[in-house]
């Protein structure tokens, strides 16, 4: 779990403004990052050849042979930044510009074949020509606890246990040891989302009367959808009142 243990870590900078820097405001922002590959690896896989773009805006990169990008001119404010490349699922994943991007973002894309072994083991198809939605639970769940997008997806949700998938809809919860404690996360993945009804709003509901969750961005946050690419909505838990 080496990989998803770095990708969230570097998610969990960009959500902790303050240790990664910035000082927000108005205007524009230079921000740098790199692409890796999400798969299950002991080692760092970074993609050269990315295209990485500012939704709605038109600003965008490429890769290099160490997967590393530089986008100029970035608004400051909340951002969402895509991905995508031949052979590959995309990402669609959200910023605050300057306030969480003072270092450098992690970005991800996934391979057709990771896609394709889902498929496999859950004994259904996952349609490129639709996108997706992935709410990671970052900190504090405990299993149990779901999620719903609106407009819904056309097929039901999945969860992971480690990197395998799981056909039901509630999480399963992972543990790793960082910073001297333990993380958790889980994940609610919903394939089929048509961009035509996009853009969606999520939602969590706790687990079974463990905990309390909430979206971390401001609630209401309208969250694009694209073809072939996997839309990243964050999740934290508390323990309940």
């Amino acid at each position: 779990m080496q990989a998803t243990a770095r990708l969230f870590g570097i998610m969990l900078c960009a959500l902790g403004a303050a240790a990664c820097g910035g000082d927000g405001g108005d205007g524009t922002s230079t921000v740098t990052g790199v692409v890796y590959s999400w798969e299950d690896s002991e080692v760092d896989i970074t993609v050269a050849g990315v295209t990485v773009e500012v939704f709605g805006e038109s600003i965008s990169a490429t890769t290099d042979a160490n997967g590393r990008f530089t986008l100029q001119n970035v608004p400051n404010g909340d951002v969402f930044f895509t991905t995508r490349a031949n052979g590959y699922w995309g990402l669609v994943d959200y910023y605050t510009v300057p306030d969480e991007t003072g270092g450098e973002i992690g970005l991800s894309v996934i391979t057709d074949a990771e896609i394709a072994r889902w498929e496999g083991i859950l004994e259904r198809s996952i349609s490129a020509s639709d996108g997706a939605v992935d709410i990671l639970y970052y900190e504090g769940a405990e299993g149990g606890e779901t999620g719903a997008i609106s407009p819904p997806a056309g097929d039901p949700p999945f969860t992971f246990d480690l990197w395998t998938p799981v056909d039901q809809t509630s999480i399963i919860v992972d543990r790793w040891m960082c910073d001297g404690s333990i993380c958790t996360f889980g994940e609610l993945l919903f394939p089929s989302v048509d961009p035509a009804n996009g853009p969606i709003t999520a939602t969590v509901t706790e687990g079974p009367g463990t905990t309390a969750c909430h979206i971390d961005e401001t609630p209401g946050t309208e969250y694009p959808i694209i073809a072939k690419s996997l839309t990243i909505v964050y999740a934290w838990c508390e323990p309940a009142q």
